[in-house]
């Protein structure tokens, strides 16, 4: 990991000059144990630059004019930096990158935020492989077919990469989630339900209860009585929150 003694080297990819200087005095004045070793405008400028300048974080903008942050990643062979994107659009492609787990910023980028967002990084081992990751969020982006899409797992022991049609359901642990595949397994993820119901959504997956976010394509029975419940195709009941059964009801009147 990058220790306090041990500065965190920082390279930004911004198409404007005012991004770049905000960002800079922000984490020179702001945040310890971090240092800015360079920027540019330019793709072409930044590909060669991290190349020999090998920073430990880049924080790279979304969209620059004609070209993209993206673009500039899919020239790396390997990515052994931090990767964190910098936008002005929230929702400019925003669902692929949390469905990735990479790191990310809305811009104006506030100080707290970066500070967050390195004092995070200053904890995570120096050397990594974003590699994996960033392929999957471009995989989910060129691909309409959402049967194929992924969603990166963080975990205690790394990231998992699963199918999202391959999610039975997810139940709220305290902050942590637990979510049941339909091969059986079981992977407890350091994000919480809130996260993946935000994230699973437009996936046929459904909140019936503040613990239970369920897949629409395995319910094997639905109980009507004693206030309502599902059984999932892994034979697991749960049950429907009172405040949510009508709607939850009328949902699936519809679809």
């Amino acid at each position: 990991m990058v220790t306090t003694a041990e500065v965190l080297s920082v390279y930004i990819v911004d198409d404007e000059a005012k991004a770049i200087e905000t960002l800079t005095e922000i984490i020179h004045a702001f945040v310890d144990g971090a240092q800015v070793i360079g920027s540019s405008q330019s793709v072409d400028v930044a590909y060669n630059e991290i190349s020999n300048l090998k920073p430990d974080l880049v924080l790279v903008d979304v969209e620059m004019g004609e070209t993209t942050g993206f673009q500039l990643l899919e020239r790396f062979d390997q990515m052994n930096f931090h990767i964190a994107f910098v936008t002005a659009h929230e929702e400019f492609a925003l669902k692929a990158i949390k469905f990735s787990a990479i790191d990310y910023i809305v811009k104006p980028a506030s100080i707290s935020e970066l500070k967050t967002l390195i004092q995070k990084i200053q904890r995570m081992p120096k050397v990594v492989d974003q590699n994996p990751m960033v392929h999957q969020m471009f995989g989910n982006m060129g691909n309409s077919d959402f049967s194929t899409h992924k969603i990166t797992i963080p975990t205690s022991e790394g990231y998992e990469f699963v199918r999202i049609k391959d999610i039975y359901h997810v139940r709220a642990d305290g902050s942590y989630a637990i979510l049941k595949l339909t091969d059986g397994s079981v992977l407890v993820s350091s994000k919480n339900l809130k996260h993946y119901t935000s994230m699973l959504e437009d996936y046929r997956f459904y909140r019936i209860h503040n613990s239970t976010l369920i897949n629409l394509d395995y319910i094997k029975k639905l109980n009507k009585a004693a206030g309502g419940s599902v059984v999932m195709e892994d034979n697991e009941e749960f049950s429907i929150s009172k405040s949510r059964k009508d709607a939850f009801m009328h949902f699936l009147a519809i679809n």
